[in-house]
């Protein structure tokens, strides 16, 4: 899905999903599932062939336009070719334009959880993580194709609020839906890392005393459980 700079972690190339571990590397482009093409045209085939691959190049735009403006798709084909070219603009560091796509997207097909879950990752990449949430908590309750991936990207928008433990949590879903996923693993190992640095730093100032940090539930001593 796309790529601006957020916090670090949004992975940008695994499925657009991680919602790009935040500086949305390409790998994390599209925790969404949907790069496939139904129309059977050829710039739509193009367009198709182009998001299914890491580059994002003027021709692929090109292509994809031709098919939208010019091809007279059915439904289920412009659908799938604005899909296609909102993840590409997404590749492109460009979320104003994948959004457009997105939007397009939702308002012929009002319940497509896919949509609603690339659209959430465009707006962390516009800096929009509150926005984000509530729109990626929208594809969840519609029904996304890879559910993981959506719970990856929504985890990375409560963490870029402050909200630690919903991130915590809900990498820990994604990881329950799919169990040993790396990216979600790599986030789960690096929070727990990152409490217990804070735990060590507060210990040494405070010790002997119950410590509360922020965005983590308070806990005596060195405590080493679950966030």
């Amino acid at each position: 899905m796309s790529r601006r700079r957020l916090p670090r972690r949004f992975p940008f190339g695994l499925a657009l999903a991680a919602a790009a571990t935040l500086v949305l590397a390409p790998q994390a482009l599209g925790q969404s599932a949907t790069l496939r093409m139904n129309g059977d045209r050829s710039n739509a085939a193009a367009c198709g062939a182009y998001a299914a691959t890491n580059d994002a190049p003027d021709d692929a735009i090109a292509a994809c336009t031709r098919a939208i403006e010019a091809e007279h798709l059915d439904p289920p084909s412009l659908i799938t070719t604005r899909m296609n070219r909102g993840n590409l603009y997404l590749r492109r560091n460009d979320p104003q334009h994948a959004i457009a796509d997105f939007d397009a997207i939702i308002a012929m097909d009002r319940r497509n959880p896919e949509a609603r879950l690339d659209r959430g990752v465009a707006l962390m990449m516009q800096g929009q993580p509150g926005q984000a949430v509530a729109v990626i908590t929208e594809a969840l309750t519609l029904g996304v194709h890879e559910p993981q991936k959506a719970y990856y990207d929504r985890a990375a928008a409560r963490e870029a609020l402050g909200d630690i433990r919903g991130a915590y949590e809900d990498y820990s879903t994604a990881l329950q839906i799919a169990p040993d996923w790396g990216p979600a693993n790599a986030e789960m190992q690096r929070l727990a890392q990152q409490r217990q640095q804070m735990l060590a730093t507060a210990l040494s100032n405070e010790p002997g005393h119950y410590i509360s940090i922020p965005g983590f539930p308070a806990a005596p001593n060195a405590d080493s459980g679950p966030i």
